[in-house]
């Protein structure tokens, strides 16, 4: 039995879930910052941001390169964007911090793949993820606000590529997302796509079972573990080679038992196609510990649709959308803030960083 199938059947007949236990607000969109590809600060490109966090005790904005240690040592910034009722009218890099190893030192040179940031300002802690170093090993790390090393999580051996190619994730569909849980007990780790040993990869006709797992912060013990169906790719690339994908890129903790997940899919030719949707826990089968999902009936989580932002939509050019974050509160209202990962390719791709206000939802 094949356990994709099982678990959108299962899915499909699921309790349903009351609107405003999934509902946010309608999103307006209130403005943007593009930074062009190519910028430099004290003589290190910026770009590749993968992840981002708004922390609002500091007013800052934690984000990440996702720079294999190429063009400088991994890193992190501090931001500060100005955010308000009239838009978004700037973005300033504050700092930049080297991301170090368990050795004290900076990574070396494709030996890193960070990708997703999250911060815990209230403990001075940040948690970041790796998709893979020179092996294709994925990694999760605690650190102190400045990148310095703090541990690594042990992380269970479904998600750990072996020698024959038959378990693991995929080189660069790994852990894309992070989120810590709204009680700031548990931090949420997504793949970006299937594990080798439980399914394909999304395609035209179909999704991919993702995994979310769950990581007792104090104990770095596993505490639950879910399957995500992602959305299948929104449509044909027009353009030679002809690359196409869809893949979750983001995880934000809601509330107790809900994320806000984001799709990123691209079709060379055509542009990108950002999906947001809320998906609850409650209901969802624990996996924990399943060495594969072969065999295995399973209910994934249950998504709503929230967002579509496709080219154009919003009056926006959307590029490679890979990080989010609650922003700071306007004229009383919550902001969603999300950010582009330029690839350090100056041929049409850039940094961009897009603030939405978030409607709050109607009583009646």
């Amino acid at each position: 039995m094949r356990t994709l199938a099982g678990a959108a059947l299962l899915a499909a007949f699921a309790p349903s879930v009351e609107a405003q236990d999934f509902s946010l607000g309608k999103p307006t969109l209130l403005g943007q910052v593009v930074l062009p590809t190519g910028l430099k600060i004290a003589g290190v490109e910026f770009g590749g941001i993968s992840g981002l966090d708004y922390d609002a005790g500091s007013d800052l904005f934690y984000a990440i390169s996702d720079d294999r240690s190429e063009r400088a040592p991994a890193r992190i910034y501090k931001l500060k964007l100005a955010i308000g009722e009239k838009g978004v009218a700037s973005v300033d890099i504050v700092s930049s911090h080297q991301l170090t190893g368990a050795d004290g030192k900076a990574f070396a040179a494709n030996n890193i793949g960070p990708e997703a940031i999250r911060v815990d300002a209230a403990s001075k802690r940040l948690f970041w993820s790796s998709e893979g170093d020179s092996a294709d090993r994925p990694a999760i790390y605690e650190a102190n606000l400045d990148g310095t090393f703090v541990k690594a999580f042990d992380l269970p051996e479904a998600y750990l590529p072996n020698a024959d190619g038959t378990r693991g994730v995929r080189g660069n569909l790994a852990f894309e997302s992070l989120s810590i849980s709204a009680d700031g007990k548990t931090l949420w780790a997504g793949t970006e796509n299937a594990l080798i040993q439980d399914g394909d990869k999304a395609t035209l006709e179909a999704g991919s079972p993702s995994r979310i797992v769950g990581l007792d912060i104090a104990t770095g013990a596993v505490a639950a573990e879910y399957v995500y169906e992602t959305g299948k790719i929104f449509t044909k690339a027009t353009q030679n080679p002809f690359l196409n994908d869809n893949g979750l890129s983001d995880l934000l903790a809601v509330s107790r038992d809900t994320l806000l997940t984001v799709e990123r899919s691209f079709a060379l030719g055509i542009g990108n196609e950002i999906n947001f949707y809320l998906a609850k826990l409650t209901g969802a089968t624990d996996v924990k510990g399943l060495a594969s999902l072969n065999g295995q009936t399973v209910v994934p989580l249950i998504k709503q649709h929230l967002i579509k932002i496709g080219e154009g939509d919003f009056g926006l050019d959307i590029d490679n959308i890979e990080a989010s974050t609650f922003g700071p509160e306007v004229a009383g209202k919550r902001t969603l803030v999300i950010a582009s990962d330029n690839n350090f390719n100056a041929d049409g791709q850039f940094t961009q960083f897009v603030a939405f206000v978030l409607e709050p939802v109607s009583k009646e």
